[in-house]
């Protein structure tokens, strides 16, 4: 690498961090509090996400319609429930609001936006910055591209000029003081967790952006998905009980450990139901069944082994994101790797400003 060209690339990895280093340090920190979301959730608000197990779940029907008169006025998108017999089930509205309901009784048990809450308020701020869908989306969507930059600028940066070198560049050393630790430390930690918080920029981004999405299926060689063509959906045609919808994709699979049913679009009987099996590869493993709401046929299954390279690539981004793909031991990592990019930014930026003050090489 020519001096000329280093100087450049150092020029614009600085500018490029100092110009998205807060919100990215903002954003990691939100994503940090999510890894273990799954699983720290239900402790948080068990009176919303914990019930007492019963004999037979009551339609989804009966769950739609007391939610319905509790929370009169809201538009249903979809019902969640889970195979655990002590997990409610939960209907998200159109304005993000969820309500909680007991699956065995059909009890509700209170709402709580989807932004809202311990949890929700940071996937807000993660996502958006607390400045809305509209705003907050290219926001954080722009520092993640300018993140992207960073990181990998930063690793032609740190490469060794001898591999002999390398070693020496991926420890820690305790024993240097000032500017010079400031560096090895933001040069030697970026270099263990680039490769993580790259792939979670990388996989954040299709529920961004619907066109990095539609690249994603695109460079899986897959089709965009669309929806079945199904029976006319006249306004004053009868519709099949949602419950009758959703027993008619579960008898496609069974053995669940997750399912997602959308409620009937007006206009559209080609109806939704995704379903991630028991044992699947990640909790986003979704196999896809569309229902047709005016007839109560079964219009196409895709299980999730069945389905497209794109279907998998995305799902899997988004498993990854999360810090669900590999288990545990992925949560560990990916929390400590996104607890890193503060650290970066911080001897990132206190070495800059320190720089005319000491020698590049003190």
């Amino acid at each position: 690498m020519s001096p000329v060209f280093r100087q450049r690339l150092l020029q614009l990895h600085l500018l490029a961090g100092l110009t998205a280093g807060l919100v990215l340090v903002v954003m990691a920190l939100a994503g940090a509090w999510m890894v273990f979301r799954p699983q720290l959730e239900p402790l948080a608000y068990p009176g919303l996400m914990v019930v007492t197990p019963g004999r037979e779940r009551v339609p989804l029907d009966v769950l739609a319609a007391n939610a319905a008169a509790a929370y009169p006025g809201r538009k249903f998108n979809q019902v969640r429930f889970w195979s655990d017999p002590a997990r409610s089930a939960m209907i998200r509205c159109s304005n993000s609001d969820q309500i909680y309901l007991d699956p065995w009784t059909g009890r509700v048990l209170g709402l709580q936006s989807r932004y809202g809450g311990l949890f929700g308020k940071a996937e807000d701020i993660h996502r958006f910055l607390g400045l809305g869908i509209n705003v907050g989306t290219h926001v954080t969507a722009v520092a993640a591209f300018l993140f992207i930059f960073i990181i990998l600028s930063g690793v032609v940066l740190w490469v060794p000029p001898a591999w002999r070198a390398v070693r020496g560049a991926l420890t820690l050393k305790f024993n240097l003081s000032g500017r010079a630790r400031l560096l090895n430390w933001h040069r030697t930690l970026g270099a263990y967790t680039a490769g993580f918080v790259l792939l979670s920029a990388l996989t954040g981004l299709p529920h961004a952006y619907s066109w990095y999405e539609h690249g994603v299926y695109r460079v899986a060689g897959s089709p965009l998905p669309a929806a079945p063509a199904a029976s006319p959906a006249a306004p004053d045609s009868p519709r099949v009980p949602m419950e009758s919808l959703w027993q008619r994709a579960q008898a496609e699979l069974p053995d669940y450990d997750s399912a997602n049913a959308y409620f009937p679009k007006a206009g559209d009987n080609a109806t939704l139901v995704w379903i991630v099996g028991r044992g699947a590869p990640h909790p986003h493993a979704r196999s896809e069944y569309y229902v047709d709401a005016g007839t109560g046929t079964l219009l196409r299954a895709t299980p999730y082994a069945a389905s497209s390279s794109g279907h998998k690539l995305f799902y899997w981004m988004l498993a990854w994101h999360l810090g669900q793909a590999g288990g545990p031991v992925t949560q560990v990592l990916v929390f400590l790797a996104t607890l890193g990019v503060p650290v970066l930014a911080v001897t990132g930026t206190w070495s800059y400003f320190r720089r005319r003050r000491v020698p590049a090489g003190a």
